[in-house]
Parts: structure tokens; sequence; C-alpha cells
């Protein structure tokens, strides 16, 4: 392959002035050149890969480069000459690049002219003032998902470069969306179709990520969702099959006034493919939220009794962005439904804590307490510990106070519990939820619902039973003790 010169994916590479785009930017033709492959490579591509994200991972001060990066990665994936199997490690780079916060993403779709809007002010605007605007929108956050993502902009806008920071996130995000006609090649082919890690599984994960593509790609993921099962047998295992992945995309871009998008997802949650199913059902409450049909409801319920369990449902079909797995991003994804969909997210949720660490697990315990609590922009006053709370609201409280001491420390949940006047320091979380104060350091499997573990049942996988709660506390007057 000629790959920087002529038609090869890497044209033009050694135009770009990359030590003056990038602190050690440099670096960065060299690692372009191994991902790409051929007969000038130094090292493996998974290697290459992995050297690369570190370089430029966001908000790194090289991720100024990644808007350039990305064209380049999409070009090596879609490149003809990139053998099939190896074109998914672009791809897995470019989804880190374009979606380096997922939590901010969901359950409301990105609404990319306002973000060029908040782009254009920061980039114009005095640093400091941009900085404490970012405070107080933080502050004033009327839900969790505004919070996270402003959050994130403060954040990042504290950083030396923030702005330019900033408006890189954004320039990769339309990077990639000039590319999606070119990404949306890999959904077509038998070779880019098959195997454990198919090239189109990853492009539709990048593609679910760029709204402003939505009339171009869920037609294209429409072609295959929802047809009606052959059953000659002639083409089990054929191209046509859906990819999970391009349930989950159409759920994240489809219009709720689109009937075929609709029907679609029907014909799939009934043609009895276990997690296509599951995903469909889901899918069609990203769409339709609270408007979605009880089916879906029940689907996603049931998920809790499969044998692969939410982890393996979710993992089949949403990807892994960074720190964000599968489980507890389709949690976020699942607050869509509003106060439907309350006890099926009660059901997600031990899933959702089980692998999440660090800010992942700030934002999926802090989308719980908004689920039971409001939002935290509403509280005024601490938690009345002899307030008389239901019991969505104890299942919560339940399950963050069984997180091990170091997962509590090191995803700061102090903080997240605080903003809603409840405790900040763990025992003191702990007793108050009515926890024994011995609990287990070992995590469980995200299985077992704060009832279960209320009754001392030992989760599958743990060091042995949960503590029964001492009478007088929260789980105490949910399954019995007195009040």
């Amino acid at each position: 392959m000629d790959a920087t010169t002529g038609s090869g994916p890497l044209h033009g590479l050694d135009d770009i002035d990359w030590s003056g785009l990038a602190p050690r930017g440099g670096e960065i033709p060299g690692l372009l050149r191994d991902i790409a492959g051929g007969g000038t490579a130094e090292r493996g591509v998974d290697d290459a890969v992995a050297a690369l994200f570190d370089l430029v991972r966001f908000p790194a001060p090289a991720y100024t480069a990644a808007p350039r990066v990305a064209d380049f990665l999409v070009s090596i994936a879609c490149h003809p000459d990139t053998p099939a199997d190896w074109r998914s490690r672009p791809l897995s780079l470019l989804l880190e690049l374009l979606a380096p916060a997922a939590t901010t993403l969901v359950p409301q779709r990105l609404d990319d002219a306002l973000w060029r809007d908040e782009a254009a002010w920061a980039a114009g605007s005095d640093v400091d003032k941009v900085r404490d605007q970012y405070r107080t929108w933080v502050q004033e956050a009327p839900d969790e998902q505004h919070y996270r993502r402003m959050r994130v902009r403060l954040d990042t806008a504290a950083r030396d470069g923030g702005p330019e920071l900033l408006q890189a996130e954004l320039a990769v995000y339309d990077t990639v969306l000039a590319r999606a006609a070119d990404l949306l090649t890999l959904l077509d082919g038998r070779d880019n179709r098959r195997g454990i890690d198919p090239p189109a599984e990853w492009a539709c994960y990048v593609l679910a990520f760029l709204p402003g593509a939505a009339a171009e790609v869920y037609p294209a993921l429409l072609r295959r969702i929802g047809r009606p099962a052959d059953l000659s047998g002639g083409s089990s295992g054929s191209s046509d099959d859906p990819v999970s992945a391009e349930v989950f995309a159409l759920g994240m871009l489809a219009p709720a006034d689109d009937p075929a998008a609709t029907v679609a997802l029907a014909h799939e949650m009934a043609a009895g493919h276990l997690y296509n199913s599951f995903t469909a059902a889901v899918a069609m409450v990203q769409i339709h939220g609270e408007k979605a049909p009880q089916e879906c409801f029940t689907r996603i319920a049931n998920g809790r009794r499969a044998r692969p369990g939410y982890r393996g449902l979710f993992g089949d079909a949403w990807p892994h962005c960074g720190e964000t797995p599968p489980e507890s991003l389709g949690f976020l994804a699942l607050g869509r439904a509003g106060g439907r969909g309350v006890s099926e997210r009660l059901g997600v949720l031990p899933a959702a804590l089980a692998e999440a660490e660090g800010a992942t697990l700030a934002a999926v315990a802090g989308a719980a307490l908004e689920m039971v609590l409001g939002p935290r922009s509403a509280v005024e006053d601490a938690v009345d510990p002899s307030a008389d709370l239901d019991e969505d609201t104890l299942k919560v409280l339940w399950e963050l106070a069984e997180l091990p001491e170091r997962t509590w420390e090191s995803a700061g949940l102090g903080e997240t519990v605080a903003a809603w006047g409840l405790p900040e320091g763990r025992d003191e979380f702990r007793a108050f939820a009515g926890v024994d104060g011995s609990g287990s350091e070992d995590g469980d499997d995200g299985g077992t619902d704060a009832a279960e573990g209320a009754q001392g049942t030992a989760a599958p996988g743990s060091a042995g039973p949960r503590q029964a709660p001492q009478p007088g506390g929260l789980l105490g007057r949910l399954f019995g003790g007195g009040r």
C-alpha cells in the first residue's frame, strides 16, 4: 500500500506541521503509519493505537491534533487495501476521540447547533469569564445530564489551553460528521460484518454519536433491522442479518415521528434473538421515552433473569467508551423514559454500578439519586433521617451504601451524595441507610437488588451474605424493624 502518496489513506500526512499543531505532535505521523500497516510499520497495530491514544486522548494537551488524526483514522478504516480484520482498531480509537465523555451524550441526544454556539462563545470570550460562567452552569444545571456536560466543560476550560481543547472536541465531531458517508460503506460486505470484532459494529458505534448525520444514517440502518426472518434456511448467517450495534445506533439516531423505525424495532423485538430483542426494546425507549410501549419495559425487566444478565445484554450491542462500561451507559440512556422507567432502571442499577469506576460511577450514582430525589439543583435542605422515604429511594440508597470503600473514595461519591443533602462520609451514609458498619469490601456482580441484600441473601461471587439493616434505619423501615 502506498500510504502517503497517491490514493493511500495517509496521503498528505507529511504536509501537516504536527509539531506546531500539538505538543509531541512530531510523534503522530509515525504512529499513524504503524496503524495503517505496510512494510514501513515499526510496531504492531494494537501497540500503535494504544500509544496514539495515550498521546492525544481528551483532555491531554495534544488533543488539539485530534481532528486531523480523526480524519486519517477514517481513511485508514475505509481504505479498500486495509484488511477487514484490521479496521476495527482505528475505529476504536476514533470512537474515543469522538465521544471522550460518553456519559454526557445520553439520555437526550446532543444538540450540535447549541454546541456550536457555546463553542463560539467560549472561543471569543475572556477565559476567566468562561470559567466563571461554566461554574454557574454547573450549579444551576436542571438535570444530571446537563450537570455532567457542564462539569466536563468546566474541568476542560480550567486547564491551560482549555478553550483550544473545547474547540478541538467540536472539530473532531465535525471532521467525523463530514466522513459519515465513508463510514456507512463499512456496513456493507461480508468481511465487514463477520467475526468477533467486525468493522460494521465499530462503524455503528461511531455513527451513533453523530446526530448531525441522523437523516443520512438511520435510513441505512433500517435496511436490515426488522426484516422478516427467512425460514428457508438459505440465509443463515447472511451478511444481511443485522449487527446488534445497528439496533443500538438506530435507537440513538431515529426520530420519534418515523413509523418505519418503530415498526422495524417491533419486528426485531419479536424475532426471537435474545440480544437483539433486548437491544431493540432499549432502542424503542430511547426513541419514544415515556411513550414507549409497555412491552419494551417488560422485555428490559426480563433481562435481569436472562442468562447473560444486563452486563452481557448491553455488552453485546452497546460500546465501551473509555472508562464507561456498556451497562452504565445503558442505565443513563434509560433515563429517557423519565418516571415511567424507574422500576426497570432500578433493576439495571446494580449492574451499572458493579463495573463502573471514577467519574462514570459518580455519573451513575447521580442519575440514580436524581431518579428518586429529583434534580440536585432543587435540593434545599439535608434529607431528614426520620423522613418516610419511598421504596425506590431506599433501594438506591442501599445500592450506594454497599459500594466498597475504595470505590467510594476513587469516585468521590461523598461529593455526589452530599449534593442531595445526604451524609458525605461513607460510614455516616451507611449508618443513615441502616447498613451494618462491617459491610464487605468485596463488590458483587450487580445481580442482587436491595430487597435481597436486606434479607441477607448472598450475591453470586460475593464473600458472603449481606448484613441485615439495623432496626430503625431506612432499610429497616422498608423491610421490617419498626420506625
